[in-house]
């Protein structure tokens, strides 16, 4: 088990290598990332359970706390704006974490229209056999 624990560490060091120092680099990427997978693992495993609320704010604060959450997580945890004070730091990193969600939200949708129009354009009776 420690040596699997060791692999997994190793392949996260190489996944994450770069020639900058993690000091200058953005973490904005991978809290998109985090956000964008957390997202779609809501939406795939707990509809079901998201459902059974049956309150429309309820469903949709669940949708969205969980993925900004992580997105925080991520921004708080890295080395970015290490300099501000704690609350301000907060403060500015939820705001940061809240459009992050919103710009993935707005990338999923927009890479969906465009998924469907390339499958509405060159797939033309797609399941007929010739």
């Amino acid at each position: 088990m420690r040596c699997g624990m060791r692999r997994f560490g190793m392949f996260l060091e190489r996944l994450n290598h770069s020639d900058q120092p993690a000091e200058t680099q953005s973490p904005l990427a991978s809290s998109a990332a985090a956000s964008l997978v957390s997202f779609v693992l809501i939406c795939c495993l707990d509809s079901r359970f998201v459902s059974m609320l049956r309150v429309w704010w309820a469903e949709l604060l669940v949708y969205a706390v969980i993925p900004v959450l992580v997105a925080f997580i991520v921004l708080y945890r890295s080395s970015w704006h290490q300099e501000m004070r704690r609350a301000g730091r907060a403060c500015l990193l939820a705001l940061v974490s809240c459009s992050i969600f919103g710009a993935v939200l707005i990338a999923a949708g927009f890479g969906m229209v465009v998924a469907l129009f390339v499958y509405f354009g060159c797939f033309d009776n797609f399941s007929r056999f010739h």
